[in-house]
């Protein structure tokens, strides 16, 4: 038995080893393509999907490894002695297994094949031979696995269901679903076998744009930047009621903008912000809410935007930067939103102010590694400079500055082979879902399905903009849920947004209005798989955790609307005096929604005073959606909202005059 557990840890050890060769070869090789050493041409991107399936298949075969040495440990955890493991077990693990290897040799035998005859296939497309389109459907049954293994059945089925239907789609009984039919080979050109579309619609963006963005991200993990973000936000919670929440606000936030993934950062940060809030008398499922509902906001935050905001730049051919400053004051109205929600909520709990020790001298020492290469990556993304170089240049500056300024809190080498091992386990699952995603892009638009259905809801739908704005919303949370962001956006966007600019709306709004609600999808019910990881590290049930993170949430809803009727909230930075004035009131109405959710405003409300600011709320949306609206409108949502919350100030001093008060608030049940 003891050679069988020496063998395995033997396999573990060659297959971890063959992990860090492939990848580090896969990063040294898009590094040179940064600096113009290897050519950008078709057969990078054929070598760049190469090292991506040599990556998902060792990544795979490790995992199942630790899951079958996990089972072992679990059954025996007192003995140390090796047992077997429950035989359905062993044949869901050989099953994984058996996929693992089969996808990886042939994404391997036919991507080689395809970069061995690129030159040939992409001069003759669709024109191939039969061995051509024999290791088309190898890539194909390589890519669906990969993706299934790594992401689960909703994406793999998703990418799936669109190649049949581009094989089988002429066979759909209703009319305008059914296509007319293509050839093999001309499938097998727009699916597998070109370097531009179908698996490689997106491969540019994937090599050339985040690949080297997420290791800038995790560089930044391994230098310390998460602890520091902590004690950046327990320093400010020492000086508000409720700051156990801002180390989560902030550090979700930050983190997230350049990780870009929520429910990833809702456990990476989770694990440290949630116990505290629930420490200092949050209750579990508002510890979970704030949790997700702040770890959403990264994905909308630049310089990474979720993944998705290049993906908006590729579909509208327009420079990165350009989306990234776009996203600017809408992702900080929404972090002010959620910032509002919390206030209101410690305000009416009478929850404490954050006591605990700051390490201050942390906070000098880390904070140029966290600002100097965030800076310097924005300043090259302005500049108009790569994402690849720009990404590289925050990497080395940031491990300098770590070793230079750092001190005692110098990062270990430990530190960074974790963070670096994270970043080529981020970048293999990533690239394989932006792999994964090319061909229900490319079959939507090559069939035209997505004008089809856009011509299907304008007609289904009433004829009003801001009632289709409404239904658009639903269906983009609808069709996001249970799905990463990159991907909820596509689908949403590759459905509506044709719709959308029916409504005369133009595209650069319509895709950040999709975008936006693709991300909303990870926290609105029966999916929201940010919120079901959140309650689980809070000990809750999803159903609590739901309620209180779609309450905070509420606050943030108005923003997409806000910009598609007030376009100058997206024209960062050139900011005028309409986009004040639409960002005053966003904040406003989001004051108002907050108030009116939890009940509070100087003292807990009554019934009839919460209806009064959920009227406020109401027309604040009325005002933000309305164009062309009287200024009169304004000025009386600014008036009412002082006068309001003036008479609650004076109602609260009053009511503690005469002693008479309100009741102490009730603790929310746990």
């Amino acid at each position: 038995m003891k050679r069988s557990g020496y063998s395995a840890r033997g396999l573990s050890t060659a297959l971890e080893g063959m992990l860090w060769l492939v990848g580090m070869a896969l990063v040294g090789y898009i590094a040179l393509g940064v600096f113009g050493l290897v050519s950008h041409g078709p057969e990078f991107y054929v070598s760049f999907a190469l090292g991506i399936v040599a990556m998902g298949g060792l990544l795979s075969l490790i995992h199942t490894g630790e899951q079958f040495a996990v089972a072992r440990g679990e059954s025996n955890a007192t003995t140390g002695d090796d047992i077997p493991i429950p035989p359905a077990s062993v044949l869901w693990g050989g099953f994984k297994i058996l996929v693992a290897v089969t996808a990886a040799v042939s994404g391997l035998i036919g991507l080689g094949y395809f970069l061995w005859n690129v030159e040939y296939l992409v001069l003759n497309a669709p024109f191939f031979s039969e061995t051509d389109v024999k290791m088309g459907f190898l890539i194909i049954y390589s890519m669906i696995a990969l993706t299934w293994l790594h992401w689960g059945w909703l994406l793999a089925g998703l990418s799936g269901a669109a190649i049949l239907y581009f094989f089988f789609g002429d066979m759909v009984p209703i009319p305008l679903l059914r296509h007319t039919g293509y050839s093999t080979e001309f499938i097998m050109n727009y699916v597998a076998l070109s370097t531009n579309q179908g698996f490689f619609q997106f491969s540019a963006t994937a090599a050339d744009d985040i690949y080297l963005l997420i290791y800038f991200g995790v560089t930044l993990l391994g230098v310390g930047m998460l602890r520091l973000i902590i004690e950046v936000g327990r320093a400010a919670g020492t000086r508000v009621r409720g700051g156990a929440a801002l180390p989560a606000i902030l550090g979700s936030s930050v983190i997230g903008s350049v990780m870009g993934q929520a429910v990833s950062n809702v456990a990476l940060t989770g694990r440290m912000t949630i116990p505290m809030m629930k420490r200092y008398r949050y209750s579990p499922s508002m510890a979970g809410a704030i949790e997700a509902t702040s770890s959403s906001v990264g994905q909308l935050m630049p310089p990474v935007l979720g993944l998705a905001g290049f993906m908006i730049a590729s579909f509208l051919g327009m420079p990165y930067i350009t989306v990234a400053l776009a996203a600017l004051i809408p992702a900080l109205l929404y972090i002010v939103g959620v910032g509002m929600a919390v206030t209101v909520y410690a305000l009416r709990e009478e929850l404490p102010r954050l006591d605990e020790k700051v390490e201050t001298a942390l906070i000098w020492r880390m904070l140029p590694t966290l600002i100097i290469p965030m800076a310097l990556v924005v300043w090259l993304l302005l500049g108009f400079r790569s994402a690849g170089y720009a990404a590289l240049v925050g990497m080395v500056a940031a491990l300098v500055l770590a070793f230079a300024l750092q001190g005692p809190y110098r990062p270990k080498w430990s530190d960074l082979r974790g963070a670096l091992r994270e970043g080529m386990y981020l970048t293999t699952i990533l690239s394989l879902l932006i792999l994964a995603i090319g061909p229900l892009g490319q079959v939507m638009v090559t069939t035209n399905l997505s004008g089809r259905l856009a011509s299907l809801l304008a007609t289904v739908l009433p004829d009003t903009q801001l009632l289709m704005l409404i239904a658009a919303m639903v269906l983009s949370i609808i069709l996001g849920m249970g799905l990463p962001t990159p991907i909820a956006y596509v689908v949403a966007s590759l459905a509506m947004v044709p719709f959308i600019q029916e409504l005369g709306i133009p595209a650069f709004q319509a895709h950040f209005f999709v975008f936006y609600f693709a991300v909303f999808s990870t926290l609105t019910p029966p999916v929201a798989v940010s919120v079901l990881a959140a309650a689980k590290l809070a000990g809750t049930t999803f159903r609590s955790t739901s309620i209180d993170a779609m309450k905070i949430a509420g606050t943030t809803f108005i923003i997409p609307f806000a910009f598609i009727y007030n376009p100058r909230l997206l024209a960062f930075p050139d900011v005028d005096a309409s986009a004040i004035m639409a960002i005053i009131e966003v904040l406003l109405t989001q004051l108002a929604l907050a108030i009116a959710a939890y009940g509070y405003c100087f003292k807990r409300l009554k019934s009839w005073e919460r209806w009064l600011f959920l009227m406020l709320a109401l027309i604040g949306y009325w005002t933000l959606t309305t164009y062309g609206r009287p200024v009169a409108l304004d000025i009386f949502m600014f008036v009412s909202t002082f006068v309001l919350m003036g008479w609650c100030w004076m109602s609260a001093r009053s009511g503690k005059a005469s002693g008479s008060g309100y009741a102490p608030p009730e603790r929310e049940s746990a």
